[in-house]
C-alpha cells in the first residue's frame, strides 16, 4: 500500500467514526465525551484531508483549491493508476 493510499484510508476511518458517533449521538446528545470525540475526529480528518489535497488533489468538488480552473480532471483517472 503506497502513501496515497494510506492516507485515504485514515481519511476514510475517520468519516466513519464521525458517522457512527453522530449515530450514537442522535440518541444521546448531552454524552460530553462523544461529543468530544466526534470533535476530535472532524478534527483529525480536515488536517488529513487537507494534508491528502495538497499532495495528490481535491476529494470532492466541494473543496475545488481553483475556483478560476476547472482541476478534477488533473489527476489520474482510476484505471491509468498504476495496479
Amino acid at each position: 500500500m503506497n502513501d496515497r493510499q494510506k492516507l485515504l484510508e485514515q481519511i476514510m476511518a475517520y468519516d466513519f467514526c464521525m458517522i457512527d458517533l453522530g449515530l450514537f449521538l442522535d440518541t444521546h446528545p448531552s454524552d460530553t465525551n462523544a461529543l468530544k470525540d466526534y470533535r476530535t475526529c472532524f478534527e483529525e480528518s480536515e488536517k488529513l484531508r487537507k494534508l491528502y489535497e495538497e499532495k495528490y488533489g481535491p476529494l470532492s468538488l466541494r473543496h475545488m483549491p481553483n475556483t478560476r480552473c476547472w482541476q478534477w480532471i488533473d489527476s489520474p483517472w482510476p484505471w491509468e493508476r498504476e495496479a
